[in-house]
C-alpha cells in the first residue's frame, strides 16, 4: 500500500519512554468508519494528593487477560483494543481489607469517583446447610483480614446437582457461587455462598433456591469492582452486527441460504441477527460505567487499600491526539475510555481515545500516509 507511519511526541521529562498507543479501524453507532487512536498512560497513586506520572506506562492489552485458566477464571485485564466506547469504564483490581488489619466477619467496601459511588458488602467465607423441607440455613461468615476481589466470589455459578441430566448455568456469572435451583440435600449442603453482595439486594435463605431455572432473573446481580465478561448477561445480549456491516451480512446470508436444508430455509431467511448495541464495549461492573469522566476526579476508597481509608485525585492530564491520513492533521476530541485502579501496584492506568473518520474499508488501499501526533 506504500503507507508511511510516523509517530511524534513533544519533549517531556519522559520523552525517551515508548508511547503506548495504537490506531484501530472501527465504527461509531451510526455506522461511520473511524480510526480510533488509543493512548495509555500510567500514574502512581499518591494518597491525599494528585496522581503522578509513573516511570513506565502500562502496555495496551490486545486481548483479555484472565486470572488463571481462561475457561475457568474471570478477566483481570480486558482488552484495550476497542476503537469506540460510549462511556468511561472504572475498574479496580485488588483486595478488600479489614480496617486496621483487625479480622472481621463482614465489612462495607466502596469506591467513590467524583460524584459517583459504589458500595459492596463483603462477607467472610460461609456455606449453606440443608434444612429438610424448610429454607436452608447459612453458616456464620468466617472472620478475614483481606479478600481478593474476583467474580468467582460473587453470586452465580453452575448447578450440576438439582437436575443431573442438565446443568443449570446462572447467565450473569457462570463462574460465581451460590446459584442453586432445587432445595435438595445434594444441591444445598455445603454450597459456597458469595463473599460480595449488594447491601440492598442480599441473598437470603428464603431466596437461595430458585425453584425454576427460568426464574434466574429474580436472583441477585453479581457484585464486584472488576471487569465483567462478554459472555455474561446482560452484556452478551448487546452483541450483534456492526452497523456498517449490515449490507455484507445480508449478502452472506443470501449466499449461505443455498446450503441450508430446504425444510429449514424459510426459518433461516426470517431469522436476523441484531445490530450491536455499543454498550457491549463497556465491561466495568454494574454501577461503574459513567458518562465520560474528565480525568480530574477525586477518588475515595473505603476498605479497598491495605493502608486504610484512601483518597487521591486523578492526574488531570489529557493527551492531545492528531492524525494525518493524507488529508491534513485532524485533532479529534479526546475521551477517557478506561480508569483502571491497580491497588496491589498502587497505580492507575488511563486509556484515552480520539476518533478520526475515514471513507471506509474500500478506500484503505488508497491511503498513502498515517502520521500520528501525541502530546
Amino acid at each position: 500500500m506504500g503507507m508511511t507511519t510516523v509517530v511524534q511526541n513533544s519533549p517531556t521529562p519522559y520523552a525517551e519512554r515508548p508511547i503506548q498507543k495504537i490506531v484501530l479501524p472501527g465504527q461509531t453507532p451510526d455506522g461511520e468508519h473511524i480510526f480510533g487512536i488509543l493512548v495509555k498512560r500510567t500514574y502512581d497513586i499518591v494518597p491525599g494528593s494528585r496522581c503522578t506520572r509513573a516511570m513506565t506506562d502500562g502496555k495496551l492489552f490486545p486481548g483479555d487477560v484472565h486470572y488463571d485458566d481462561p475457561v475457568n477464571s474471570t478477566v483481570k485485564f480486558e482488552s484495550d483494543f476497542i476503537p469506540f466506547k460510549l462511556a468511561t469504564d472504572v475498574v479496580l483490581n485488588g483486595r478488600a481489607h479489614a480496617p486496621r488489619g483487625q479480622r472481621v466477619a463482614t465489612l462495607r467496601a466502596s469506591l467513590t469517583i467524583g460524584q459517583h459511588r459504589k458500595e459492596v458488602l463483603v462477607f467472610g467465607d460461609r456455606v449453606a446447610r440443608y434444612n429438610g423441607n424448610r429454607d436452608p440455613a447459612f453458616t456464620e461468615p468466617r472472620p478475614f483480614e483481606s479478600m481478593e476481589l474476583r467474580y468467582e466470589r460473587a453470586y452465580g455459578g453452575v448447578d450440576i446437582y438439582s437436575e443431573p441430566r442438565m446443568p443449570f448455568v446462572y447467565p450473569r456469572n457462570h463462574l460465581g457461587c451460590g446459584y442453586v435451583v432445587a432445595n435438595l440435600k445434594r444441591s444445598v449442603e455445603g454450597l459456597a455462598l458469595p463473599n460480595f453482595e449488594d447491601p440492598n439486594d442480599l441473598l437470603t435463605p428464603e431466596r437461595l433456591c430458585v425453584g425454576d431455572f427460568k426464574k434466574w432473573e429474580r436472583q441477585p446481580m453479581p457484585q464486584g469492582f472488576g471487569w465483567t465478561m462478554k459472555t455474561w448477561r446482560p452484556r452478551s445480549s448487546y452483541a450483534g452486527i456492526m452497523p456498517a456491516d449490515r449490507a455484507l451480512e445480508k449478502e452472506l446470508r443470501t449466499a449461505y441460504s443455498a446450503l441450508v436444508p430446504s425444510a429449514q430455509r424459510k426459518l433461516y431467511k426470517e431469522t436476523h441477527l441484531s445490530t450491536i448495541d455499543f454498550r457491549f464495549f463497556n465491561g466495568a461492573s454494574a454501577g461503574l460505567v459513567f458518562p465520560f469522566l474528565s480525568g480530574t476526579e477525586q477518588v475515595h476508597l473505603l476498605n479497598l487499600a491495605a493502608q486504610g481509608d484512601t483518597q487521591f485525585q486523578l492526574p488531570g492530564e489529557r493527551p492531545s491526539i492528531g492524525l494525518d491520513i493524507g488529508q491534513g492533521t485532524q485533532e479529534p476530541e479526546v475521551f477517557l475510555h478506561t480508569v483502571l485502579i491497580r491497588m496491589d501496584d498502587r497505580q492507575v492506568d488511563l486509556v484515552w481515545r480520539g476518533a478520526v473518520p475515514y471513507p471506509g474499508r474500500d478506500w484503505l488501499p488508497e491511503m498513502k500516509k498515517m502520521e500520528v501526533l501525541i502530546e
